[in-house]
């Protein structure tokens, strides 16, 4: 994040480690980090002119000096030696001497064969991005690591239609004949539309050549003559494949992009979901004929994934209209679950309902029809009446749930069902015939259905395909060979391909199309400069990261791909920390408590069977005698979660050694957490007397609303509260943690007997305050703008991290690697920009100084225990007093 000026931008400090005191030395904005101590002048990076810079200040306190004065790459990584200092700045090596005052490029030379960087064969089927399935399923396209692939049904050989290695071929699906494939590619520098022979032969032709945005899949009419796409500029279009020209059918400027888009039987009309302010989804149909759009789905209830019938009897989609309330275990409060259902709209007067009351009758003698004549009747679909069309819905009959990727055939609907939250999606399918729906298979991820309706593609964890018979109940044996699908990776061409899809990534998802004022071309051009000398993928993930840092954002995160990784073997831990011991045993100097019945909080030598206390001795482990290592982990290496043997004892020897059974864990963290959130509450109980409670939020996703109501419970009488929001990660935004924390009584309930209690009864009527630091981040940084804003109390501690741009997903890299770009940004009621790349300010700024905390303060609580006593010390709220029930009704 260059030129950041949020909570976290580092500052110097020195520590003297014989008086155990610490002072800080620089205090700006801007980011100064990186120290040097050459002499007595300390060296550092600072971004204080907006480009990371050498400088300089005496040890002792004094001028700060710029040493270097670079404009287009940062110093990075300054290491001091004797008589100077060493950097980095756009991929050279630079050193400055103190002594002359000079600054130099070293010209170094080292033999390397750039072993990464050599081609290599490698399996792809990691990489798929897009799949489809020909019209009678002999064989499935595949678009995989930037090619296009056919794989056969059973007999013959992999082919790669594409063989294009400078470039990114994506978002690929067979024409309804399975002649013709359409692809995207950014052959041109751009990605465009292309069409090819399905078999491979000839070359491709370009069908677009005006890609300036990035665009999403297009998909064909079942006639082949047109192909829709949508793209970033939040326009729908097609292109007519014989002339090449393009119509534009709808741009957006409200809601999400459009990215469901479904064309009807007769290739007419052209279904697509747009969305409101609200995030509420409606269907509409494009006449391509009449030139407009109607609505297909009411305006109150969220409707989406349209599918057409492939017979022009039906629009199916799905719609939320099923507000079935789960009661939570905690408190009375609920949610909505199970709100989708099935519909089914006649797309035409004379089309009878998907969904009718039956009746058996009997039937007409053979060779007789009861009703009109089809001989001769031609079989196309017939145009869309779009008068009433709505009216002219019916719900399935198929119960709440949650739906997804509808297919239609003429026997009835495909569409996916995800049981319970997480778990993988069951395909199911609809017959209309019988007015009921049966599993076809489970843990199927994503699926394609063939022309003919006869065939299913379905794909499932772990990279499996396989090409089954569209029915219930269907065999899953038909595993296609995915080890067929290989491809010569040339590094150096898709590194050159990946860093300008990396580059387009972020121009076309970031939510400024300004770039935030830069020249985004001329960021290309600056670190595209540098990519001849990138030898590995991690090179490629530097590069990366300096373009993303231009951004001057948060939440633009670089995720590795395809990158060599060192084989890694877990070691087991016991939640202890163990002291090296004079009898060559070890020690244990602190065994961490955890929480019984929480596998988050599992403490390996903290169970009824197990229990170890500080002082003990480890004696062996698996029988190994513990003497026999320098490194107590040695002996639990490769062991991490795996029953183990301890042998302990309360002294330094064998004899008389307990055995213990034990199940390791692979991180410590959490234990680690647990015990500083109970030294901290013990620090609040002992300074208050007991009067105020203490709640720490690691977070705003699962765990910290997990911790909220673990750690709220139990105080939520107190008379006061602090929140702690230092160290908080960020995740979910936390208008939900934020509404229970506001809460205060409404009103009271009296029974007999007892004391009137509060509702909501997760109410608190008493001061609050709390803590932030540069740690608090993101959604850690939303909470106390939210605190503050509901005027719940004062704000101790630090500047905030202020990182309020978010991300909501984009499109990966060839080799599975990815640019995360802030898609979104927090705009305050009164119109201005707030919090990011500044934070949220305290009412109260306190320092937590190193020394301090090494002594086992924490300033910060103090003085929030300070002031909560003094706004007590003004009265505290109490519970009321029930008078006397009622007893004079006349009588």
């Amino acid at each position: 994040w260059k030129r950041y000026r949020g909570g976290r931008a580092q500052d110097l400090w020195i520590y003297d480690l014989k008086a155990n005191t610490s002072a800080q030395i620089t205090n700006h904005p801007a980011t100064d980090n990186q120290p040097a101590w050459v002499g007595d002048q300390i060296y550092f990076s600072s971004d204080r002119d907006y480009t990371l810079n050498l400088f300089a200040m005496p040890a002792a306190g004094g001028e700060v000096r710029k040493i270097t004065d670079f404009s287009d790459y940062d110093v990075l990584w300054p290491s001091g030696g004797p008589d100077g200092v060493v950097f980095e700045a756009g991929g050279a090596l630079w050193v400055h001497q103190p002594s002359s005052g000079t600054t130099r490029q070293l010209k170094i030379s080292v033999a390397d064969d750039r072993a990464q960087a050599l081609p290599r064969f490698v399996k792809v089927a990691e990489q798929i991005e897009s799949f489809d399935i020909a019209p009678n399923a002999e064989r499935v396209l595949f678009a995989a690591r930037g090619e296009l692939f056919t794989l056969p049904a059973k007999h013959g050989e992999a082919r790669n239609l594409s063989n294009t290695p400078n470039a990114r071929e994506i978002s690929a699906s067979l024409s309804p004949d399975g002649q013709t494939v359409a692809y995207l590619s950014d052959a041109s520098g751009e990605y465009e539309l292309y069409l090819r022979a399905s078999d491979g032969s000839g070359t491709p032709r370009k069908l677009t050549s005006d890609g300036d945005i990035w665009r999403f899949a297009p998909v064909w009419s079942p006639d082949g003559q047109r192909l829709a796409y949508a793209d970033k500029k939040l326009r729908l279009r097609y292109v007519e494949v014989g002339s090449g020209n393009t119509v534009e059918v709808d741009q957006i400027d409200t809601g999400n992009e459009i990215t469901v888009y479904v064309w009807s039987a007769d290739s007419r009309a052209l279904a697509y979901v747009t969305t409101n302010a609200a995030g509420i989804g409606r269907i509409w149909l494009y006449d391509t004929v009449g030139k407009r759009k109607h609505a297909a789905t009411e305006a109150d209830y969220n409707a989406g994934n349209p599918a057409f019938d492939p017979e022009g009897r039906y629009l199916y989609f799905t719609s939320d209209r099923d507000y079935n309330m789960e009661f939570e275990a905690v408190e009375f409060d609920y949610i909505y679950v199970r709100a989708q259902k099935l519909f089914a709209a006649s797309l035409r007067a004379d089309v009878e309902p998907a969904v009718k009351l039956r009746s058996d009758e009997i039937a007409a003698p053979d060779g007789e029809s009861k009703g009109k004549d089809d001989k001769g009747k031609d079989n196309k679909p017939a145009a869309i009446d779009y008068a009433g069309l709505i009216d002219r819905t019916v719900a399935l009959n198929v119960g709440g749930g949650n739906y997804g990727g509808l297919l239609a055939s003429a026997e009835g609907l495909y569409f996916q069902s995800a049981p319970s939250q997480g778990a993988p999606p069951e395909l199911h399918l609809y017959k209309l015939d019988e007015g009921k729906s049966d599993q076809v298979a489970a843990g199927v991820t994503s699926y394609a259905l063939s022309t003919n309706g006869k065939k299913l593609l379905l794909a499932q964890a772990g990279n499996q395909y396989v090409l089954a018979d569209a029915k219930w109940k269907t065999d899953l044996s038909g595993k296609l060979a995915m080890d067929k699908l290989q491809l010569r990776v040339d590094p150096q061409a898709e590194w050159a391909q990946m860093y300008r899809d990396g580059w387009r990534i972020l121009r076309d998802w970031f939510y400024d199309p300004g770039m935030h004022g830069n020249d985004w071309e001329q960021i290309y051009q600056r670190y595209a400069a540098l990519l001849p000398y990138v030898s590995t993928r991690a090179d490629l993930d530097y590069l990366f990261s300096e373009v993303a840092g231009e951004m001057n954002a948060g939440h633009i995160y670089v995720q590795s791909g395809d990158q060599a990784r060192p084989e890694r073997h877990a070691g087991g831990l016991l939640g202890a920390e163990l002291a090296a011991h004079s009898s060559g045993y070890f020690q244990f100097s602190k065994v961490y408590r955890g929480e019984t019945g929480m596998e988050i909080y599992r403490a390996p030598l903290d169970t009824p069977s197990t229990r170890v206390t500080a002082g003990e001795y480890l004696i062996a482990v698996d029988g190994v005698d513990a003497r026999t290592v320098k490194n107590a982990y040695a002996l639990l290496e490769y062991k991490a979660d795996r029953q183990v043997e301890l042998k302990v004892n309360d002294r330094p020897s064998a004899e008389g050694a307990r055995t213990l059974l034990v199940k390791t864990i692979d991180s410590e963290v959490q234990l680690r957490y647990l015990d500083w959130i109970e030294s901290r509450r013990a620090l609040v109980d002992q300074l208050s007397d007991g009067r105020i409670g203490y709640v720490h939020l690691p977070n705003t996703a699962v765990d910290g609303n997990r911790e909220l109501i673990r750690q709220l419970l139990p105080q939520i009488n107190k008379d006061a509260l602090i929140i702690d929001d230092r160290y908080n990660g960020g995740g979910f935004i936390p208008d939900r943690m934020i509404e229970m924390l506001a809460r205060k009584p409404l009103h009271y309930w009296k029974r007999r007997g007892l004391q009137p209690q509060a509702n909501p009864f997760i109410s608190h009527p008493g001061p609050k305050a709390m803590l932030i630091n540069g740690q608090s981040s993101s959604g850690g940084d939303a909470l106390p703008y939210y605190f503050r804003k509901l005027g719940l109390g004062p704000l101790i501690g630090t500047r905030t991290w202020g990182g309020l741009i978010g991300i909501s997903g984009n499109p990966s890299l060839a080799d599975g690697g990815q640019l995360l770009a802030s898609t979104f940004r927090f705009l305050a009621n009164d119109g201005q920009w707030a919090v990011e790349n500044e934070g949220v300010s305290p009412d109260i700024e306190v320092v937590d100084a190193p020394h301090l905390l090494a002594a086992g303060k924490d300033p910060s609580i103090e003085k929030a225990v300070e002031v909560l006593l003094a706004e007590l010390a003004k009265g505290v709220p109490q519970a009321p007093t029930a008078p006397p029930a009622p007893t004079n009704f006349g009588r």
